[in-house]
């Protein structure tokens, strides 16, 4: 039985997509700093010899026949692919890449499903558009906050410490606030949040969309 795996890691897991036959099979593997290495070798090592995902050892399992997708989805970013399908065409089964290979993954998968499928394009929502603008403003958000404390202490006379875990990011953040003042880091704020605002309404102006995948003839 032809088989193809993809896998993507992160921190404390791991997913595998395994497309074995007509089935689609998204496997998750866990373990720590030092063994989820390990364990995300031994899981595909295992795919790769033949067994099936349910015994391969992966923490879980979630099965899709391709034969039932009635949907497909790739992002703009074509990082990663959302396929619905099942009985009722309500089961959801979702796989990140973390490369731009999300589509050639997805045309795989369609091959499978002995049927052919057309694609079109759809807008965001609203709500969609903004997640990567906020996630990504809230994080600057934080890094200006830091640097806003770090000047005022400087400003009061006071001596700037870095300790503990993230002693090496509170060095860096000390020496940028030495180095702009408080004037400095104000108006780096301001132009962050220009930067930020003007990126939301541009998503909002002109949406991005993502390509949808449905059965010829529906």
């Amino acid at each position: 039985m032809e088989s193809q795996i993809w896998s993507k890691s992160e921190e404390k897991w791991a997913y595998i997509l395994n497309l074995r036959g007509h089935e689609v099979h998204r496997l998750k593997v866990t373990g720590n700093m030092l063994t989820l290495k390990k364990n995300l070798k031994a899981v595909l090592e295992s795919l790769e010899r033949g067994t099936a995902p349910a015994d391969a050892g992966a923490k879980s399992v979630e099965t899709l026949d391709a034969r039932s997708i009635v949907k497909a989805e790739l992002p703009p970013e074509n990082t990663s692919l959302t396929l619905y399908g099942g009985p009722d065409g309500a089961t959801k089964l979702a796989y990140t890449s973390g490369a731009d290979d999300a589509g050639e993954i997805l045309k795989a998968i369609l091959a499978r499903s002995d049927r052919g499928f057309q694609p079109s394009q759809e807008a965001l929502t609203a709500f969609e558009a903004l997640i990567g603008p906020v996630i990504i403003g809230a994080v600057a958000g934080l890094f200006w906050a830091g640097l806003n404390q770090a000047a005022g202490q400087l400003a009061a006379g006071e001596e700037l410490e870095a300790h503990g875990r993230r002693a090496g990011l509170q060095r860096i953040m000390n020496l940028a606030a030495e180095m702009l003042g408080q004037t400095g880091v104000t108006v780096l704020g301001v132009g962050l949040l220009v930067l930020i605002v003007g990126w939301c309404a541009a998503r909002l102006i002109k949406r991005p969309e993502r390509t949808v995948w449905l059965p010829e003839g529906s």
